[in-house]
């Protein structure tokens, strides 16, 4: 009965904004070129006093809706300003160079093109120029210089990061492509790089810190990243580049000496007068930023068609392929007396990585206790080297934008996704041990089959008022993802070594574990139905306020079968003893206001709350309904100015998280599930200077630094027992935490969350000729805690870079050398230590090992240093 009458209301509201009217406008044309007459893509050209804003396409033009008298502000990042009176139908404009980072120009913000200095949130863009220049190998890689933002690019090509304090999960950040989600499924679409490579298809990425959530929906409480794609222009060009990578293996490893390349290629232009193209991809075969028995191969294509029907409505049609096979996180072991990787190893290692020492185990075993076959009667095996994430598989989509005229459009984006998804990933069980312990390891094996249909319908109205502009958009947000999981577990034991010796080889381990592989109760059809309903104002008071109001409301039903007859995917014969369904709903709302005032002609404050939420999923059958969701609120306050040549951007943020969910391993499914814990919450403040003397033309010196302290809040650990069920812990020497429940756990309350850094700091100086160019970049992360009782205080990680390049004219083609060293100084920092999780664990080593001499923990650690070459040629 409630949705029925908020589908009323909201109708109604449609209906209403039908009646309201504009002035009449008409259509102005022109073209945007920079002080050499060559055409500037993306240039900015805004109605004053509006929110009325467009982009120039490849060639410099743009089309815009104004009248005669209006002032055109034409802006774009490295150019001055501009202010044109419109007095007839076509407006050139020239820009001189006069960089500036407060006029780039941002669509993440709004959904709406606006200048950076008028956005209402903090918000960052990483161009084509820096992604070529940095050379990533991943989206996560390359956004690790964005302020407040934390990566962990330990697995190559998988990355995830985390934004201003929030733990670690996918469910408070959305990764997006070209405005929709990167899958139906929210952890699938969060804080970690899924299906997808980097190609040369990117023309930008924006990430959005803050009010994100009544833009993009439940999994964006801390923010989101937009990938935006390139499109064709009225000219042909394109771009072709090989890249030839050192070889990490050591010496006996069976990749050592191979040939790591990779070659990207891109292709636009038009069709025709009113179509324009975008084409591109990869081909990989590297043997990886690690030691490991998979290789990092495959190839990607992605491509786009715009049909250009009026000046202000198009139709673009895209589509996608990939097949990837990438490296998944492993862990290698860290020494708790040193702080340092242990000895013997080194950041190439990782655990088991030659599939020449593999020995042959046990095949896997149903609930029965009968042997597991494939769709061929073979017995299956697991693989303990078998370690990677493989995603076959592609998308179509449509992206429509329609002029409805008087002040109307519709934008209408749907996608459908089929992939084949195979995910296999080892840890360690054994948490602690010495170099010469028998150790116990789990893999995790997941043939999965991934089918998305994601659809967002947007109406939006703007109101040209007597003394204040509207910009209102509604719509509706409708996904549909099914998920079927083949989960596979594999247990086994052996020693502390990068190439471990297996007591016997191909005999196996000693006393081996019985029924060691097994069917995991993971094994599955899942489904995510969501809808989400949407409305927001943008709203231009004078030349100098605007304010952004949004709210959205978002259903989610979500159900766990084990019926092997809803499965797709038949990899394996799966006969569980009983047929079970778990489904539960959820709902929840979020709500935004943000505003930004111009205090002067470069320089601005701006400030935003916002109240968000995160909905669980359903991943197991025995899940329990979480009463209460999380509810995120957040508090941002911010100052942009240009100071001559300075640029500077400060920004203040607190957070509150409550009911937290937390992440335990459950040994009896198998896997991590979510259970309530508490609350977090996070203050800090971040600062951001960005300096291009005029004196020194190409010089660009820009930093930033992050202070947050994102801590717990009356967080409760249960305390583990033993058979007889007294409590492990000695409750004499708890370390200063408090007993609670009866003496039956203890509350962490007001400890640093663990793997959140106190300190982030972002440096790039880059210096650019008409020929040639070197940049030095990193990043470092201090003050962080391994554990959740803070118990292990990791070390500072500190990566930096440096490139250079030099161009060759070849008539108006370009032929390009490049050289790029990523972590030049080879540093060896844990990026994550595997000695917790929301359990016991850490306290009880502590308390029986005070003495750390000796004993070891595993952990992953940072891409070792690697030499990248590559020469490119654009036509």
């Amino acid at each position: 009965m409630k949705t029925k009458k908020f589908m009323s209301l909201f109708c109604l509201f449609s209906f209403l904004l039908c009646s309201a009217g504009v002035f009449a406008q008409s259509t102005i044309t022109g073209t945007v070129t920079d002080d050499k007459n060559d055409p500037i893509l993306g240039a900015t050209v805004q109605v004053q006093g509006t929110s009325t804003g467009v982009l120039t396409d490849n060639n410099g033009n743009f089309s815009i809706e104004a009248s005669t008298g209006d002032v055109l502000i034409i802006s774009y990042i490295g150019y001055g300003r501009k202010k044109v009176e419109v007095t007839g139908p076509t407006v050139n404009v020239q820009l001189k160079e006069d960089v500036s980072l407060l006029n780039e120009v941002v669509v993440s913000s709004t959904r709406r093109p606006v200048r950076k200095l008028q956005a209402t949130t903090s918000i960052n863009t990483v161009g084509i120029e820096q992604i070529e220049s940095k050379q990533p190998e991943s989206f996560t890689e390359a956004i690790e210089n964005t302020p407040g933002v934390t990566v962990d690019n330990s697995s190559g090509r998988k990355g995830t990061f985390r934004i201003r304090g929030f733990p670690g999960g996918n469910t408070y950040t959305t990764t997006l492509i070209d405005g929709l989600p990167a899958s139906g499924t929210a952890n699938l679409s969060g804080g970690t790089q899924e299906f997808y490579g980097i190609d040369p298809n990117v023309e930008r990425i924006e990430v959005v810190r803050g009010a994100a959530a009544t833009l993009f929906g439940r999994a964006a409480a801390a923010g989101a990243v937009n990938i935006i794609s390139r499109t064709g222009g009225e000219k042909h060009s394109g771009s072709f580049s090989f890249l030839k990578y050192n070889n990490v293996s050591g010496e006996g490893h069976q990749y050592d000496g191979d040939v790591d390349y990779r070659a990207d290629w891109n292709l636009n232009g038009p069709l025709s007068d009113k179509l324009r193209y975008n084409i591109g991809g990869y081909v990989i075969n590297d043997s990886g930023n690690k030691e490991q028995a998979n290789k990092d191969v495959g190839a990607q294509i992605r491509a786009n068609v715009d049909w250009l029907i009026g000046e202000n409505s198009n139709i673009r049609i895209s589509g996608a392929y990939f097949n990837n096979q990438f490296q998944n996180v492993t862990d290698a072991v860290f020494d708790l007396e040193t702080g340092e990787i242990a000895e013997g190893w080194s950041t190439r290692n990782v655990f088991y990585n030659d599939p020449r020492q593999l020995f042959n185990p046990d095949g896997i075993v149903a609930a029965g206790g009968e042997p597991v076959l494939d769709t061929n009667g073979n017995v299956i095996r697991n693989n303990p080297a078998d370690n990677r994430e493989e995603t076959t598989g592609g998308n179509l989509s449509i992206d429509g934008l329609f002029d409805l005229g008087s002040g109307w459009s519709i934008n209408q984006k749907l996608k459908y996704q089929d992939i084949q998804f195979d995910d296999i990933n080892e840890i360690g069980l054994t948490g602690f041990f010495t170099a010469e312990s028998n150790i116990l390891r789990f893999q995790s094996g997941a043939r999965n089959q991934i089918r998305d249909i994601i659809s967002e319908t947007r109406f939006s109205k703007f109101i040209d008022g007597d003394k204040t502009d509207h910009n209102i958009s509604f719509g509706l947000y409708l996904s549909d993802s099914q998920r079927d999981r083949l989960g596979i577990n594999y247990l086994y034991r052996s020693t502390v070594s990068p190439r471990p010796d297996f007591f016997g080889g191909f005999f196996g381990p000693p006393a081996p574990l019985s029924n060691n592989s097994s069917i995991s109760g993971t094994t599955s059809h899942r489904e995510e139905k969501s809808t989400g309903l949407f409305i927001g104002d943008e709203m231009v008071i004078n030349e100098k306020l605007s304010l952004n109001i949004g709210f959205r409301y978002d259903w989610l039903t979500a159900s766990f079968s084990n019926d092997p007859e809803k499965l797709r995917r038949r990899d394996i014969d799966y006969d569980p003893a009983e047929v079970l369904v778990n489904e539960q709903k959820f709902n929840d709302y979020s709500g935004s206001i943000g505003a930004n005032y111009l205090i002067g002609e470069n320089s601005a404050i701006y400030a935003n709350y916002l109240r968000a939420f995160s909905l669980n999923a359903v991943t197991n059958i025995n899940q329990v309904e979480i009463e209460d969701n999380e509810v995120i609120n957040n508090l941002e306050i911010g100052y942009r100015a240009g100071l001559g040549d300075l640029v500077l951007d400060a920004t203040f943020f607190n957070t509150k998280i409550d009911n937290r969910l937390a992440s335990v391993f459950d040994a009896d499914l198998a896997e991590f599930v979510q259970r309530p814990a508490g609350s977090n919450k996070i203050i800090g403040g971040e600062i951001a200077l960005s300096y291009t003397p005029k004196a020194i033309q190409g010089l660009l010196i820009s930093g930033s630094y992050t202070r947050q302290n994102s801590e717990y809040e009356n967080f409760i650990i249960p305390l583990s027992t033993n058979s007889s069920g007294e409590i492990n812990a000695d409750l004499d020497n708890l370390f200063g935490l408090d007993l609670v429940q009866d003496g039956t756990a203890v509350n962490v309350g007001g400890l640093q969350v663990q793997e959140t850094p106190r300190n982030i700091y972002n440096i790039l100086i880059a210096y650019n000729r008409n020929r040639w160019g070197v940049d030095f970049s990193g990043f470092s992360y201090t003050g962080a805690f391994g554990d959740i009782f803070n118990l292990y205080e990791k070390p500072d990680i500190s990566i930096f870079n440096v490139g250079s390049y030099v161009t060759f004219p070849m008539g108006t083609d370009e032929l390009r050398l490049s050289l790029r060293i990523k972590n030049i100084f080879d540093n060896a920092s844990p990026q994550d230590l595997f000695v917790s999780s929301a359990d016991d664990s850490v306290l009880l080593e502590r308390q029986n090992n005070p003495d750390p001499t000796g004993r070891l923990a595993w952990s992953t650690f940072v891409n070792p240093k690697r030499v990248l070459f590559t020469i490119g040629y654009k036509f």
